[in-house]
């Protein structure tokens, strides 16, 4: 799986950025076919955002967008919501591949 990271218009220190690629690789495990996931972090003058996008293959992207006031709470709801999309995305393939639509 390919990860990126984006911070367009503020500097977060190496051990937040680090920390978010360790998150990010830790998401593989509840679907491994991910192609690639980024994560762009912004600063919007009290808040953080967290915008995580993942490509799931034959053109599916999940998307989950967090803005709260701590970059930890951010980044955990947003870890948090990509989980639950990636565990749904998982349980529709298995389903189809069974035949139950």
């Amino acid at each position: 799986m390919q990860t990126r990271i984006s911070i367009p218009h503020h500097d977060y220190p190496a051990r937040l950025r680090s920390q978010v690629e360790e998150k990010l690789q830790g998401l593989e495990r509840f679907y491994d076919n991910v192609v690639s996931m980024s994560a762009k972090l912004e600063r919007e003058s009290e808040a953080h955002r967290i915008e995580l996008v993942a490509n799931v293959g034959h053109g599916a992207v999940l998307v989950a967008d967090v803005k709260r006031e701590a970059f930890g709470a951010a980044l955990e709801e947003a870890v948090d919501r990509m989980t639950a999309q990636l565990k749904k995305h998982h349980d529709k393939i298995v389903a189809y591949r069974h035949g139950r639509r």
